[in-house]
């Protein structure tokens, strides 16, 4: 069972996992700091089926090195200042798959394999605004890579609470549609759900809007908590694969700032 809540991490790897994971970066409040939680998410974008989805929380800066979930997972990489509120840099990391069997509707598909990453980003954040652009490829041939365009707004704070407010879109390549939202010849003659065969082009897959409350309890620890909604746009949208065009999604969990 462990294995299969893992792989259907894809789902939130991008918007969801980005919203859950990255934006407890910013309620952090700029320290360092290792937390852990728990997000109900749907098995794979599109899913009418959700699932609980362990969500790591870290974000460790020394120097130009840093470890942070850009981009989904937390990931490892190198960053420089380009200016006053300007940050950009490259990273590494590794993304979760799909097992065919993880839904009814994908059964006969081919499993998407847990994969490498490498991309980079450019981040602004001026006062209480944030705005980021990153580029993700899959280190994985034919796979594809994904581009996030990301807003967030601190709202609300006070001596032990902050509310951010969030907005993201995703642009994907023809291989990351394919892998995620396609159908091949062989896959629909194999599929359990009579899918038929589709091939979606590459465009915009996804829009996002959360929120995050982040509650400081005392000196080191706080409590995480977000909640958003994901529908997807264009050829994703259309996908056979797709049961639902708008998901939910919420978190909570707590971090340890060091």
């Amino acid at each position: 069972m462990k294995r299969k809540i893992l792989a259907s991490g894809p789902a939130v790897a991008s918007a969801l996992l980005a919203a859950l994971a990255g934006n407890a970066r910013a309620e952090g409040g700029g320290a360092n700091f290792i937390g852990l939680g728990v997000g109900a998410v749907p098995v794979y974008e599109g899913s009418r089926e959700y699932r609980a989805l362990p969500v790591p929380l870290i974000n460790y800066d020394a120097g130009h090195f840093f470890i942070s979930p850009r981009a989904g997972l937390p990931a490892m990489g190198l960053k420089t200042d380009l200016g006053p509120d300007w940050t950009a840099g490259a990273f590494v990391g590794m993304a979760l798959g799909r097992k065919a069997d993880d839904s009814d509707r994908t059964e006969g598909l081919d499993d998407i394999d847990f994969h490498g990453t490498y991309g980079a980003f450019i981040e602004w954040s001026p006062g209480p605004y944030s705005v980021m652009a990153a580029y993700r490829q899959a280190a994985r041939s034919g796979y594809g890579g994904t581009l996030e365009l990301r807003a967030t707004y601190e709202a609300w704070r006070d001596t032990r609470n902050r509310l951010t407010l969030g907005a993201s879109t995703q642009w994907a390549n023809d291989d990351a549609m394919q892998t995620w939202f396609g159908v091949t010849p062989s896959q629909a003659a194999r599929s359990r759900a009579g899918l038929e065969t589709y091939s979606p082009s590459s465009g915009f897959k996804s829009v996002a809007l959360f929120g995050t409350w982040a509650h400081r309890i005392d000196t080191r620890w706080s409590a995480v908590t977000t909640l958003g909604v994901n529908t997807l746009v264009g050829d994703a949208r259309d996908s056979p694969l797709t049961e639902r065009k708008t998901n939910v999604f919420a978190n909570v969990g707590v971090i340890y700032a060091f």
